[in-house]
């Protein structure tokens, strides 16, 4: 178990503060690791990239605590605030100035042929890929109940709408509002045109079983945990009731970072003379 760091007071606010062991051998300090601290804090304060965020909110997820993730990275598509604006968020986090939202996770059952069952959870996504090439997988695909058939692709991304930002997105995927409670399913580099993205509601699950590949083919969650799979493994995604609370940017719009962060842009106003 670890041990308080210190106490601190900020605007009237007095509490303790706990250092995951990453950040604590940094210093010199004593640390804890992430998921004790998860059961133990209100506010879990993030500093990195969006990586940071990402385990940072996993370990949150289904939690009362609160996630302030802060850019010290580099894209930080995910954060609220950059380094220098840590104060800031902060004190707006403790005093209740900033709004909270809920983000709901994206949940993934493996299903073994011996019959042991695993189960992850993603803020982002969850991928079915191979590993150590660049062979494609084979994979039989069931939703909104119906059997689409035997698809051949790099992968499968399934995304949450904070995920369709991010791989999805460069894979050609559909850009989500980030309130919208929904389940983008995009085949990467499939082998027919007719291989589309699919966006899928709430109450929608997608089965997909694995036919082959000639690489290890593989379950990565949020580009951070691998599930290995095998021929006949099934696994079913969709949006699971486990949410994490994550703190808002009332000064940064969804549309702000689109445009700062991923060079979104429109053209310059053209006559229709």
């Amino acid at each position: 178990m670890s041990r308080t760091l210190r106490r601190i007071g900020i605007h009237g606010h007095t509490g303790e503060v706990r250092l995951d062991q990453p950040i604590a051998r940094e210093i010199g300090a004593e640390g804890a690791p992430l998921t004790n601290i998860a059961t133990w804090s209100q506010m879990l304060v993030a500093l990195g990239g969006d990586g940071t965020a990402l385990r940072a909110a996993r370990a949150m997820a289904g939690r009362r605590g609160l996630v302030v993730p802060v850019n010290f990275g580099g894209l930080g598509f995910l954060t609220v605030a950059e380094e220098s604006d840590l104060d800031t968020a902060v004190d707006a986090a403790l005093a209740g100035h900033w709004p909270v939202v809920g983000r709901r996770l994206v949940g993934a059952m493996v299903r073994s042929r011996s019959g042991v069952s695993r189960r992850a959870f993603a803020l982002n996504e969850a991928v079915i890929r191979s590993i150590g090439g660049a062979n494609a997988v084979h994979l039989r695909l069931s939703v909104l109940g119906s059997d689409l058939g035997h698809l051949v692709a790099d992968g499968v991304i399934c995304a949450s709408a904070a995920g369709s930002t991010a791989y999805s997105l460069s894979a050609g995927g559909p850009l989500l509002a980030p309130d919208l409670e929904a389940l983008v399913v995009t085949p990467v580099c499939p082998h027919t045109l007719g291989s589309r993205p699919l966006v899928l509601s709430p109450r929608d699950a997608l089965t997909l079983r694995v036919l082959g590949g000639i690489d290890r083919v593989v379950l990565i969650v949020d580009g951070q945990q691998q599930i290995p799979l095998a021929v006949g493994d099934e696994v079913t995604l969709g949006l699971a009731r486990r949410s994490v609370r994550m703190l808002q940017n009332p000064h940064r719009t969804f549309a702000q970072s689109l445009q700062h962060k991923l060079g979104w842009q429109v053209s310059h106003r053209r006559s229709l003379g």
